[in-house]
Protein backbone atom coordinates (compact mmCIF):
# COMPACT_ATOMS: atom_id res chain seq x y z
CA UNK A 1 0.00 0.00 0.00
CA UNK A 2 1.66 3.22 -0.83
CA UNK A 3 0.26 6.37 1.11
CA UNK A 4 0.45 10.14 0.01
CA UNK A 5 -0.82 12.81 1.31
CA UNK A 6 -1.47 16.44 -0.88
CA UNK A 7 -0.24 19.24 1.46
CA UNK A 8 -0.48 23.38 1.70
CA UNK A 9 -0.30 25.92 3.93
CA UNK A 10 -1.53 29.51 3.84
CA UNK A 11 0.34 31.81 6.39
CA UNK A 12 0.25 35.20 7.86
CA UNK A 13 2.75 36.41 4.66
CA UNK A 14 6.71 35.42 4.19
CA UNK A 15 9.85 37.90 4.67
CA UNK A 16 11.62 39.06 1.61
CA UNK A 17 14.10 36.50 1.06
CA UNK A 18 10.95 33.94 0.72
CA UNK A 19 11.47 32.38 4.38
CA UNK A 20 9.63 32.35 7.25
CA UNK A 21 10.57 35.01 9.06
CA UNK A 22 8.61 36.07 12.12
CA UNK A 23 5.61 34.73 9.76
CA UNK A 24 3.55 32.21 10.69
CA UNK A 25 1.05 29.54 9.41
CA UNK A 26 -2.71 29.99 9.83
CA UNK A 27 -4.15 27.08 7.62
CA UNK A 28 -3.69 23.67 6.97
CA UNK A 29 -5.10 21.36 4.49
CA UNK A 30 -3.87 17.56 3.71
CA UNK A 31 -5.41 14.80 1.67
CA UNK A 32 -4.82 11.26 1.58
CA UNK A 33 -4.21 9.19 -1.62
CA UNK A 34 -3.63 5.68 -0.70
CA UNK A 35 -2.51 3.24 -4.19
CA UNK A 36 -3.59 6.42 -6.46
CA UNK A 37 -6.99 6.86 -5.28
CA UNK A 38 -8.16 10.01 -3.15
CA UNK A 39 -9.56 8.23 -0.41
CA UNK A 40 -12.08 11.21 1.10
CA UNK A 41 -9.75 11.48 4.24
CA UNK A 42 -8.81 14.64 4.74
CA UNK A 43 -7.18 17.11 7.55
CA UNK A 44 -7.99 20.58 7.43
CA UNK A 45 -6.70 22.95 10.65
CA UNK A 46 -6.78 26.88 11.23
CA UNK A 47 -4.77 27.91 13.60
CA UNK A 48 -4.24 31.81 15.79
CA UNK A 49 -1.08 32.58 14.65
CA UNK A 50 -0.43 35.12 17.01
CA UNK A 51 0.34 38.24 15.04
CA UNK A 52 -1.55 39.79 12.58
CA UNK A 53 -1.96 38.61 8.98
CA UNK A 54 -0.06 41.35 6.59
CA UNK A 55 -2.41 43.21 3.68
CA UNK A 56 -0.31 41.35 1.15
CA UNK A 57 -1.15 37.47 2.25
CA UNK A 58 -4.94 38.76 2.94
CA UNK A 59 -4.88 39.85 -0.05
CA UNK A 60 -4.15 36.53 -1.65
CA UNK A 61 -6.15 34.01 0.82
CA UNK A 62 -8.94 36.24 2.59
CA UNK A 63 -8.36 34.73 5.76
CA UNK A 64 -8.91 37.73 8.11
CA UNK A 65 -7.12 38.13 12.37
CA UNK A 66 -10.92 38.34 13.40
CA UNK A 67 -11.13 34.85 12.07
CA UNK A 68 -8.47 33.72 13.17
CA UNK A 69 -8.81 35.45 16.99
CA UNK A 70 -10.95 32.03 18.21
CA UNK A 71 -8.80 29.65 16.74
CA UNK A 72 -6.16 27.23 18.46
CA UNK A 73 -2.87 27.94 18.14
CA UNK A 74 -0.62 25.71 16.57
CA UNK A 75 1.02 23.80 19.79
CA UNK A 76 -2.65 22.35 20.39
CA UNK A 77 -2.82 20.77 16.35
CA UNK A 78 0.62 19.95 16.14
CA UNK A 79 0.03 16.15 17.10
CA UNK A 80 -3.03 15.78 14.74
CA UNK A 81 -0.64 16.86 11.99
CA UNK A 82 1.68 14.51 12.17
CA UNK A 83 -0.33 11.88 12.92
CA UNK A 84 -1.45 12.29 9.73
CA UNK A 85 1.37 13.06 7.45
CA UNK A 86 4.11 10.88 9.06
CA UNK A 87 5.24 8.09 7.09
CA UNK A 88 3.69 9.29 3.93
CA UNK A 89 5.31 10.40 0.50
CA UNK A 90 4.29 14.20 0.55
CA UNK A 91 3.17 16.11 -2.04
CA UNK A 92 3.73 19.94 -1.58
CA UNK A 93 3.70 22.66 -4.55
CA UNK A 94 6.78 24.65 -3.84
CA UNK A 95 8.22 22.31 -0.84
CA UNK A 96 10.87 24.29 0.06
CA UNK A 97 8.40 27.17 1.26
CA UNK A 98 5.99 25.11 3.11
CA UNK A 99 8.29 22.66 5.11
CA UNK A 100 10.20 26.09 5.68
CA UNK A 101 6.98 27.14 7.80
CA UNK A 102 6.57 23.68 8.94
CA UNK A 103 9.94 22.98 10.33
CA UNK A 104 9.57 26.67 12.09
CA UNK A 105 6.84 25.32 13.72
CA UNK A 106 8.65 22.02 14.79
CA UNK A 107 11.73 24.38 15.98
CA UNK A 108 9.15 26.75 18.29
CA UNK A 109 7.57 23.49 19.85
CA UNK A 110 11.36 21.98 20.18
CA UNK A 111 10.47 18.73 18.46
CA UNK A 112 13.73 17.84 17.87
CA UNK A 113 12.50 16.62 13.87
CA UNK A 114 12.09 18.20 10.70
CA UNK A 115 9.52 17.20 8.18
CA UNK A 116 11.41 15.62 5.59
CA UNK A 117 12.48 13.02 8.43
CA UNK A 118 8.69 12.89 9.30
CA UNK A 119 7.43 12.09 5.58
CA UNK A 120 9.35 11.33 2.33
CA UNK A 121 8.77 15.15 0.65
CA UNK A 122 8.05 15.17 -3.39
CA UNK A 123 8.06 18.71 -4.55
CA UNK A 124 5.20 18.87 -6.95
CA UNK A 125 6.81 22.04 -9.47
CA UNK A 126 10.06 20.14 -9.53
CA UNK A 127 8.19 17.03 -10.82
CA UNK A 128 5.83 19.64 -13.33
CA UNK A 129 8.58 21.38 -14.60
CA UNK A 130 10.17 17.76 -15.83
CA UNK A 131 6.94 16.45 -17.31
CA UNK A 132 5.70 19.80 -18.82
CA UNK A 133 8.82 21.25 -19.58
CA UNK A 134 8.09 24.85 -21.63
CA UNK A 135 4.99 25.75 -19.62
CA UNK A 136 4.13 27.35 -16.68
CA UNK A 137 3.88 25.04 -13.39
CA UNK A 138 1.78 26.75 -11.38
CA UNK A 139 -1.57 25.09 -10.17
CA UNK A 140 -4.10 27.08 -12.10
CA UNK A 141 -2.08 26.57 -15.21
CA UNK A 142 -1.58 23.06 -14.89
CA UNK A 143 -5.23 22.63 -13.91
CA UNK A 144 -5.84 23.90 -17.92
CA UNK A 145 -2.90 21.50 -19.17
CA UNK A 146 -4.61 18.26 -17.11
CA UNK A 147 -8.07 19.44 -17.55
CA UNK A 148 -8.53 19.69 -13.95
CA UNK A 149 -11.68 21.65 -12.70
CA UNK A 150 -10.41 24.71 -10.72
CA UNK A 151 -13.47 26.80 -11.12
CA UNK A 152 -14.03 26.64 -6.78
CA UNK A 153 -10.73 28.57 -6.55
CA UNK A 154 -11.77 31.58 -6.05
CA UNK A 155 -9.04 32.69 -3.85
CA UNK A 156 -6.33 30.79 -2.19
CA UNK A 157 -7.24 28.23 0.32
CA UNK A 158 -4.62 25.34 1.62
CA UNK A 159 -7.50 22.57 2.12
CA UNK A 160 -8.92 23.36 -1.31
CA UNK A 161 -5.55 24.03 -3.00
CA UNK A 162 -4.66 20.42 -1.79
CA UNK A 163 -7.49 18.75 -3.19
CA UNK A 164 -6.63 20.68 -6.38
CA UNK A 165 -2.88 19.69 -5.84
CA UNK A 166 -3.85 15.73 -5.61
CA UNK A 167 -6.03 15.63 -8.83
CA UNK A 168 -2.96 17.58 -10.47
CA UNK A 169 -0.79 15.27 -9.17
CA UNK A 170 -2.59 11.96 -10.28
CA UNK A 171 -3.36 13.62 -13.72
CA UNK A 172 0.35 14.77 -14.29
CA UNK A 173 1.23 10.59 -13.47
CA UNK A 174 -1.30 8.77 -15.07
CA UNK A 175 -0.61 5.08 -16.12
CA UNK A 176 2.88 5.63 -14.15
CA UNK A 177 3.72 2.80 -11.14
CA UNK A 178 6.31 4.46 -9.57
CA UNK A 179 7.92 8.18 -9.12
CA UNK A 180 11.02 7.54 -11.17
CA UNK A 181 10.63 10.12 -14.30
CA UNK A 182 14.39 9.98 -15.41
CA UNK A 183 13.23 9.95 -19.03
CA UNK A 184 9.91 11.86 -18.93
CA UNK A 185 10.15 10.97 -22.96
CA UNK A 186 8.49 7.87 -21.26
CA UNK A 187 5.59 9.54 -19.50
CA UNK A 188 2.35 7.96 -19.38
CA UNK A 189 -0.20 10.54 -21.85
CA UNK A 190 -3.08 8.64 -20.17
CA UNK A 191 -4.58 11.38 -18.16
CA UNK A 192 -6.71 11.36 -14.94
CA UNK A 193 -10.09 11.89 -14.83
CA UNK A 194 -12.31 12.70 -11.27
CA UNK A 195 -14.82 10.11 -11.10
CA UNK A 196 -18.20 10.75 -12.15
CA UNK A 197 -20.41 12.46 -9.70
CA UNK A 198 -17.70 14.24 -7.51
CA UNK A 199 -17.58 17.51 -6.96
CA UNK A 200 -15.27 20.06 -5.41
CA UNK A 201 -16.78 21.63 -2.21
CA UNK A 202 -17.15 25.46 -3.45
CA UNK A 203 -15.53 27.76 0.07
CA UNK A 204 -18.03 29.07 2.09
CA UNK A 205 -17.85 32.49 1.38
CA UNK A 206 -19.01 35.00 4.46
CA UNK A 207 -20.49 38.01 2.72
CA UNK A 208 -18.22 40.46 3.43
CA UNK A 209 -15.70 38.46 2.37
CA UNK A 210 -17.00 37.83 -0.90
CA UNK A 211 -17.40 42.05 -1.32
CA UNK A 212 -13.99 42.42 -0.59
CA UNK A 213 -13.29 39.56 -3.07
CA UNK A 214 -15.33 41.04 -6.01
CA UNK A 215 -13.29 44.58 -4.87
CA UNK A 216 -10.06 43.13 -5.12
CA UNK A 217 -10.60 41.54 -8.61
CA UNK A 218 -11.90 44.85 -10.29
CA UNK A 219 -8.42 45.87 -9.13
CA UNK A 220 -6.68 43.36 -10.85
CA UNK A 221 -9.27 43.34 -13.55
CA UNK A 222 -7.86 47.01 -14.33
CA UNK A 223 -4.52 46.18 -14.44
CA UNK A 224 -4.67 43.08 -17.15
CA UNK A 225 -5.23 44.53 -20.99
CA UNK A 226 -6.95 41.72 -22.80
CA UNK A 227 -6.29 40.47 -26.49
CA UNK A 228 -6.84 43.78 -28.47
CA UNK A 229 -9.98 43.03 -30.98
CA UNK A 230 -9.10 44.61 -34.65
CA UNK A 231 -10.87 47.82 -35.00
CA UNK A 232 -12.11 48.25 -30.86
CA UNK A 233 -10.77 50.02 -28.51
CA UNK A 234 -8.03 47.82 -25.90
CA UNK A 235 -10.11 46.04 -23.29
CA UNK A 236 -9.24 45.09 -19.63
CA UNK A 237 -10.62 42.30 -17.61
CA UNK A 238 -10.16 38.81 -16.12
CA UNK A 239 -10.47 35.09 -17.54
CA UNK A 240 -12.50 34.39 -14.14
CA UNK A 241 -15.75 35.96 -15.68
CA UNK A 242 -16.57 38.76 -18.44
CA UNK A 243 -18.08 40.77 -15.21
CA UNK A 244 -14.81 41.93 -14.91
CA UNK A 245 -14.32 43.85 -18.39
CA UNK A 246 -13.83 47.14 -19.04
CA UNK A 247 -11.98 49.69 -21.09
CA UNK A 248 -7.97 49.50 -20.42
CA UNK A 249 -7.03 53.11 -19.08
CA UNK A 250 -3.53 53.54 -20.19
CA UNK A 251 -1.43 56.34 -18.46
CA UNK A 252 -1.34 59.31 -21.47
CA UNK A 253 2.36 60.74 -22.12
CA UNK A 254 1.71 64.10 -20.70
CA UNK A 255 -0.46 62.53 -17.44
CA UNK A 256 0.60 62.97 -13.73
CA UNK A 257 0.43 60.36 -11.83
CA UNK A 258 -2.26 61.53 -9.75
CA UNK A 259 -4.51 62.64 -12.29
CA UNK A 260 -4.18 58.88 -13.88
CA UNK A 261 -5.23 57.53 -10.47
CA UNK A 262 -8.53 59.51 -10.20
CA UNK A 263 -9.30 58.18 -13.68
CA UNK A 264 -8.40 54.48 -12.17
CA UNK A 265 -11.03 55.45 -9.31
CA UNK A 266 -13.91 56.92 -11.50
CA UNK A 267 -13.56 53.38 -13.34
CA UNK A 268 -13.12 51.69 -10.16
CA UNK A 269 -15.94 53.09 -8.58
CA UNK A 270 -18.32 52.76 -11.72
CA UNK A 271 -17.55 49.07 -11.72
CA UNK A 272 -18.03 48.63 -7.92
CA UNK A 273 -21.81 50.03 -8.42
CA UNK A 274 -22.23 47.46 -11.24
CA UNK A 275 -20.89 44.40 -8.91
CA UNK A 276 -22.29 45.19 -6.16
CA UNK A 277 -25.62 46.29 -4.15
CA UNK A 278 -25.84 49.21 -2.14
CA UNK A 279 -26.01 47.30 0.91
CA UNK A 280 -22.79 44.77 -0.49
CA UNK A 281 -20.88 47.99 -1.06
CA UNK A 282 -21.86 49.27 3.07
CA UNK A 283 -20.73 45.18 4.09
CA UNK A 284 -17.20 46.07 2.19
CA UNK A 285 -16.71 49.56 3.39
CA UNK A 286 -17.66 48.44 7.07
CA UNK A 287 -14.77 45.52 6.72
CA UNK A 288 -11.92 47.64 4.85
CA UNK A 289 -12.65 50.03 8.10
CA UNK A 290 -12.62 47.69 10.52
CA UNK A 291 -9.34 45.78 8.82
CA UNK A 292 -7.55 49.21 8.81
CA UNK A 293 -7.91 49.83 12.23
CA UNK A 294 -6.80 46.67 13.12
CA UNK A 295 -4.09 47.29 11.20
CA UNK A 296 -3.20 50.89 13.12
CA UNK A 297 -3.36 49.01 16.57
CA UNK A 298 -1.04 46.25 15.60
CA UNK A 299 1.38 48.92 14.24
CA UNK A 300 0.93 51.10 17.14
CA UNK A 301 1.91 48.14 19.42
CA UNK A 302 4.80 47.43 17.23
CA UNK A 303 5.83 50.96 17.27
CA UNK A 304 5.70 51.50 20.76
CA UNK A 305 2.89 54.07 21.03
CA UNK A 306 0.58 52.23 22.62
Amino acid sequence: MKRQVALDTETTGKSDDGTPGEHRIIEVGCVEIIDRKITGRQLQLYVNPERPVDEEAFEVHGISNEFLSDKPKFKDVADQLIDFIRGSELLIHNAKFDVGFLNKEWELLKLGETTTEMANVVDTVALAMRLCPGHQVNLDNLCNIYDVDRSARTTHGALLDAQILAEVYLAMTGGQGSLDFADSSQASTVRWKRPQGVVLPKMQVEPDRYCVHIDKMISLAQARPLVKEEGKPPMAGSTWSKDFDMPYLEKGEEEGKKEYKGRLKVQKDEMVNKLLTKEQQDLLKAYQEKDQEAYLEWEDRVMGRK
